[in-house]
């Protein structure tokens, strides 16, 4: 087929061509991007590719896998809004993507920054079908705890002082100050990484026994631009002449009783919360207990009336496709709907994928890429149910949908775009076309499907008519007129030829010699004449024995939906 070309539309294509390739020349993945950001603060990890201005990205995708991967992802931005699905749950309402359209650049924002988000962040941009990806480094600055400063010994008229402090991130740099403010050397300085992926510091000096004042530790991060300070006083002695031997043991006595002050009011501490917890449990083990004879009888009563409401549940469940089939309608095709390569029979009550199309007037109404048709009646009040065959195939799609539906190009069917339908795929896998779909498993294949519209009460229930249980159920307050929806599918490898038979009414069999139906059996037919002039043998249904409980009759008398 050949398509006709106008200069106007050849300029807007080589602009646009244009365009991308000065998206995917501009932008680079340098790994090298780094990016800093304190503990439960604000990343702004910045894409480092650069997008033409004019340009709308078609897709814009962070993760934390390189691509091809899409397992981890951290934030996606689809046709002009984010999408919730397939996130790492512990990014999940934390992200956001801030767009400058004039910079032409592209920011992941990530609020309360936490450690395990530290390491590498992907970006990849697609504008049509052109995609570029990048990366940027995140690593997280964490400010650790106080130092403190204890006496490590005493050697030769020096006084041995050792400074420590813990949870640093990235690693710290510490300094000694003198009384005078002066930097004093250190003797050693050890930074350990812990198993949590945080610094660990230890800053040894040493002072002489004279010193008066205050010496102090400093440890400072320079990722942040802060820092800690510890400071120790050094006191002459009141009374005459005290040797340095005198003034170290002070110290380290003085530094020993704090200590064991400290340990010991931490076990005191440690042992009356663990008491008081002791205690609590205790009285609320007596509270159960001294409530379990009430709570065993509500117990015993709640189980009761669950038991009673299942059973009455499973009884409408069981004859939800009988009350249903009293509202039955003769539902016909409308061939002004029918895609092109549909072939449908005289009496417009089967339908299948023919091998080429017809030769049929292209009218709005009619689908042009769904192979899809609608049924000519059209719903706005009431009930109605209908049955359609669908023996010996492997794939079918059966509902209703709103008669203001696309009928042209490529159609997303949901219950938002006004589509509620159930499909078959693959032979054995059913689901409801919900957002997302919803899957489920039958006992028995069925080979033929009963569909139930109460559009007052907005239920559209599914049956299978083969063993009589119940599909699925839709719920929505539908406005506006509603139409039948049969879509026979692909031939998916000449499994798939059989038509989708729409069935002209209900009949009732004749009882069997030496079987009485004592239940009200019902026996579902299909007219052979309902089959298309093209099939060479009759469609193959078998008789579908439906017994009905003589004792549910009285007790579902005025229900109104099938199945809820």
């Amino acid at each position: 087929m050949k398509m006709a070309s106008s200069p106007g539309s050849s300029l807007s294509g080589c602009f646009i061509t244009l365009a991308c390739l000065q998206m995917l020349v501009q932008g680079s993945g340098d790994a090298s991007k780094f990016h800093l950001a304190p503990l439960g603060g604000t990343a702004e990890l910045l894409c480092p590719l650069s997008l033409w201005p004019a340009l709308e990205p078609t897709e814009v995708r962070w993760q934390r896998s390189p691509p091809p991967q899409l397992s981890q992802a951290v934030h996606v931005f689809r046709n002009g809004r984010d999408w919730d699905e397939s996130l790492l749950p512990e990014y999940k309402g934390r992200t956001e993507l801030v767009r400058d359209a004039r910079e032409g650049s592209i920011t992941l924002k990530i609020r309360d920054v936490r450690l395990e988000d530290r390491g590498q962040y992907y970006c990849q941009v697609q504008i049509s079908n052109l995609s570029r990806e990048g990366s940027v480094s995140l690593q997280v600055a964490v400010l650790g705890s106080d130092p403190y400063i204890h006496v490590k010994g005493y050697d030769a008229g020096w006084i041995q002082l050792v400074c420590r402090s813990v949870g640093w991130y990235p690693k710290p740099w510490a300094e000694w100050r003198d009384p005078q403010d002066r930097v004093l050397p250190s003797l050693s300085e050890a930074h350990t990484l812990e198993e949590a992926g945080l610094f660990r510091t230890a800053v040894s000096s040493r002072v002489r026994d004279s010193t008066l004042g205050n010496v102090s530790c400093v440890i400072h991060s320079a990722a942040l631009g802060q820092g800690k300070t510890a400071v120790m006083v050094i006191a002459a002695p009141s009374l005459g002449r005290v040797s340095s031997s005198t003034v170290a043991l002070a110290v380290v006595l003085s530094v020993l009783a704090l200590l064991l002050v400290a340990g010991t009011y931490l076990i005191w501490k440690q042992r009356r919360t663990k008491e008081k917890l002791l205690y609590e449990q205790a009285m609320e083990v007596e509270n159960l207990l001294s409530d379990h004879a009430k709570e065993k009888g509500r117990l015993h009563k709640g189980l009761k009336k669950l038991r009673s409401e299942l059973k009455l549940k499973r009884a409408a469940a069981n004859s939800g496709w009988r009350r249903a089939r009293l509202h039955f309608v003769a539902v016909t095709l409308d061939p002004d709907t029918a895609h092109p390569k549909l072939v449908l029979s005289a009496d417009r009550r089967c339908v299948r994928l023919g091998e080429r199309r017809q030769p049929v007037a292209d009218n709005p109404q009619r689908f042009d890429f769904v192979v899809s048709v609608l049924g000519s009646e059209r719903f706005t009040a009431g009930c109605h149910y209908w049955e359609v065959g669908v023996q010996d195939k492997t794939k079918w799609i059966l509902g209703v949908c709103s008669e203001s539906v696309s009928r042209k190009g490529k159609v997303t069917a949901s219950p938002s775009n006004g589509h509620w339908l159930v499909r078959q795929s693959q032979g054995t896998q059913y689901e409801a076309l919900t957002s997302p779909q919803t899957s489920f498993r039958l006992k028995e294949p069925p080979r033929c499907i009963g569909i139930f519209l109460d559009y007052d009460a907005g239920v559209l229930s599914f049956f299978n008519v083969t063993d009589r249980s119940h599909l699925f159920t839709f719920t929505h307050a539908f406005s506006g007129p509603l139409r039948p929806f049969f879509e026979p599918c692909l031939h998916d490898g000449g499994k798939n030829t059989a038509p989708l038979v729409i069935c002209s009414e209900l009949q009732t069999s004749e009882e069997p010699k030496g079987k009485g139906h004592a239940n009200g059996d019902v026996s579902l037919k299909v007219d052979p004449s309902l089959l298309p002039p093209q099939a060479a043998e009759p469609f193959p249904f078998r008789d579908v024995v439906l017994p009905w409980p003589s004792d549910l009759g009285p007790a579902l008398q005025g229900l109104r939906a099938p199945f809820l």
